[in-house]
Order: structure tokens, then C-alpha cells, then sequence
């Protein structure tokens, strides 16, 4: 038997770009609105519960390089929404970002992931200015 589930009628965020796919919650195939860019597979991915049924994006990862090694994870970053969600700001699509390592992270809105994407531009601007500097020094 198969069930097809809706996202709670007050939904805040309009899913515009979606389609409808088969999930596994409780050992149970539902079929559920997923948005487009959501790279989990639902079936692969089952839960006991539909509140644990999330959407994520791919990840982008900002890695650093090192003199002597294999680039170091900085942080990442996916898209995410949790349609079923009791938090109602869970609800709506967000930009989850977090270093990978202290258990710090940020949940952000479009605004707010905005003005970190700004911030990187600027903290990159500032890097390239270091690194032109460093040109300059001799040892």
C-alpha cells in the first residue's frame, strides 16, 4: 500500500520547482513532493517517521590548501528544506552552513546567505591582497 503525503496546508515556502517521489517512512513507500534539486534518495534514505524526511541540495565545500598535505574542509554548505517539520522556519528552504568540525553551524535565509556570500567575496579579496604581499617578502 502506498500513500501519497502533502506538506502542512500553512507550508510557508512555495515548492515551485517539484515532482513527486517515492519515500520509505516506517517501512512504508509514500509518495511525497520533493523539490528539484534535492539529491537524497528517499527510498535509500527511509526514516521511521515523516517529521525526519528532509530535502538537501549538493554540497559546496570550501576547502583550503596546505603547504604539506591534502586540502583542509573550512566549511560546507547545502540547500535544505524540511517540508514536515514541526518548526515552522525548518519549513522553508534554507542554507545550511557549518565548519564540519565544532558543531557550529548556521541556518540561513535568503537574505542572510546574501550577505555571507558577500563576506567570503570579501575575506577572498583580502586573501589575494596577503598572498600579493607575500610575493613581495623575500625570506
Amino acid at each position: 500500500m502506498s500513500t501519497t503525503v502533502q506538506p502542512p496546508a500553512d507550508q510557508p515556502a512555495p515548492l515551485t520547482d517539484r515532482h513527486i517521489v517515492p519515500a520509505v517512512v516506517d517501512g512504508q513507500t509514500v509518495y511525497l513532493e520533493c523539490p528539484t534539486w534535492c539529491t537524497i534518495d528517499h527510498v535509500r534514505d527511509s526514516q521511521k517517521f515523516l517529521v525526519d524526511v528532509w530535502h538537501s541540495g549538493a554540497f559546496a565545500d570550501l576547502e583550503a590548501p596546505r603547504r604539506n598535505g591534502t586540502p583542509s574542509l573550512l566549511a560546507y554548505a547545502r540547500l535544505g528544506l524540511d517540508s514536515f517539520s514541526e518548526d515552522d522556519d525548518m519549513r522553508r528552504p534554507f542554507i545550511f552552513v557549518e565548519d564540519g568540525s565544532s558543531g557550529e553551524d548556521s541556518y540561513m535565509d535568503a537574505e542572510h546567505a546574501e550577505q555571507f556570500a558577500d563576506n567570503l567575496v570579501a575575506f577572498a579579496r583580502n586573501i589575494r591582497a596577503m598572498a600579493s604581499a607575500m610575493r613581495g617578502v623575500t625570506a
